[in-house]
């Protein structure tokens, strides 16, 4: 298990409201989860996995539940038909409860002395005495667990839009490995980014296209990634993407000083202004990112991961020709129509394996003797297509480009061939005619 390190991330979920916070491990400075104020000095040099209660701004380790909470097996033939909760059946005030609160009394304690000021508790079933403790020890003993940043825990926190089974299906076809290049368009966040920076380690290179004015680099600092491995992070902005099709640099800046020539006539000024900021705008971030372009058009990839909420054949005509041949294709969405549009653009430039797969996720609650689908879920996570490019060329291990000589060379053979097999024919037939006369 790993330590607590000052200067880290961690991640802090507050059992009470389910919130999750990501954040540096402070010194000297109070943390706020929506709950009471606490110094988080006492964490460093802790392992992660523990649970802590705020007591008096301070956090205090628990091992385990205080208040111990099982779930019922038998049905004891109660009723709550004849209980009525309208607050005259708590000894205890509000007031009370809050001066224990100020007097530091735990939480454990003060969920103790409710259940036995509770006039109606020994009267519940066995399923509403469970219900009514869970309640009661959230409000009451908030207790906040420390974990260490990973991939699968930002899945299940609010801040990710992708379920973990929909992310590992996208790693797992993407064949994701040590050392390998891959593309990652994404529109929301980085979590895939991060995700397949992982993987690839420090010896690969992922490339991230991002269509926001910065790129998305949230998740890659939470996982407090190595230098050497954050210079294997590249980012290039997807209104740069036409830039592929350029052979030069300077083309590109040719055309933008061509906009600027351009004459404001029949009312048509403010066009001319918005094409001379464009231009600006252009000429003063492209530099930026020069290096990656010539990544771009210098290098093959071997995987393309598109998971973006617009619709990605655009990007996809672009990066096409990024790929080096029985490379890997993965693109999600939730729309199916734009998935089969992407589908015949690879069929008719080259691929096998072709697939659609539409992943379909169903929560259950499972309780004894009250097993059910929970009542609210997302069951859809979108369609995922995955394909392998394949081109008719020849290639020589371990090259990106055909080898076109050799084709050549081969048809040369061929005709050769094809000229001495033609020769000798004649030959053939030219001693059966000869063989009678001189007989």
């Amino acid at each position: 298990m790993s330590i607590i390190e000052s200067g880290k991330h961690i991640v802090l979920i507050n059992t009470k409201t389910s919130d999750f916070k990501c954040l540096k491990v402070p010194r000297n400075q109070l943390v706020q989860l929506k709950s009471p104020q606490f110094n988080a000095d006492h964490l460093i040099g802790q392992h992660f996995g523990q649970s802590y209660v705020i007591f008096k701004q301070k956090l205090v380790s628990t091992n385990e539940s205080v208040v111990s909470v099982s779930e019922p097996t038998e049905n004891c033939g109660k009723t709550n038909e004849f209980i009525q909760d309208d607050g005259t059946t708590q000894i205890l005030s509000q007031n009370d409860i809050e001066e224990m609160k100020m007097q530091g009394i735990a939480g454990n304690e003060i969920v103790k002395s409710i259940t036995e000021n509770s006039m109606t508790f020994k009267n519940k079933t066995e399923f509403s005495k469970v219900k009514w403790l869970k309640k009661k020890i959230n409000k009451h003993q908030p207790n906040i667990i420390v974990k260490k940043p990973s991939v699968r825990l930002f899945c299940t926190s609010a801040t990710s839009k992708l379920r973990p089974d929909i992310l590992g299906k996208i790693l797992n076809n993407a064949n994701i490995w040590s050392s390998s290049k891959a593309i990652v368009v994404e529109c929301t966040d980085d979590l895939i980014t991060s995700a397949v920076a992982q993987r690839v380690t420090e010896k690969g290179t992922v490339v991230q296209i991002f269509d926001q004015k910065v790129p998305h680099v949230k998740f890659c600092r939470w996982l407090d990634l190595s230098s050497e491995h954050l210079n294997a992070l590249k980012y290039y902005p997807v209104k740069f993407l036409n830039q592929l099709q350029t052979n030069s640099v300077n083309e590109l800046k040719e055309s933008d000083s061509d906009c600027e020539g351009l004459d404001g006539d029949d009312g048509k000024d403010w066009k001319q202004e918005l094409k001379k900021r464009r231009a600006k705008e252009l000429q003063l971030e492209l530099p930026q990112f020069l290096s990656v372009l010539s990544t771009l058009k210098s290098e093959k990839f071997d995987s393309l991961i598109i998971s973006a909420t617009y619709d990605p054949l655009p990007v996809l005509e672009l990066l096409w020709d990024c790929l080096r041949p029985s490379s890997i294709l993965v693109i999600h969405t939730q729309y199916l129509s734009v998935i089969l549009t992407c589908a015949d653009f690879v069929h008719k430039r080259g691929c096998s394996e072709l697939s659609v797969v539409d992943h379909w996720f169903r929560e259950i609650t499972v309780l004894s003797g009250r097993t059910r689908p929970d009542m609210r879920m997302q069951t859809g996570g979108g369609f995922i297509l995955t394909c392998i490019k394949i081109i008719n060329e020849t290639y020589q291990h371990g090259s990106d480009t055909p080898l076109i000589e050799m084709k050549d060379k081969s048809c040369n053979d061929h005709k050769i061939s094809i000229e001495s097999e033609t020769h000798l024919a004649k030959k053939i037939k030219l001693s059966k005619t000869i063989a009678p006369d001189a007989l």
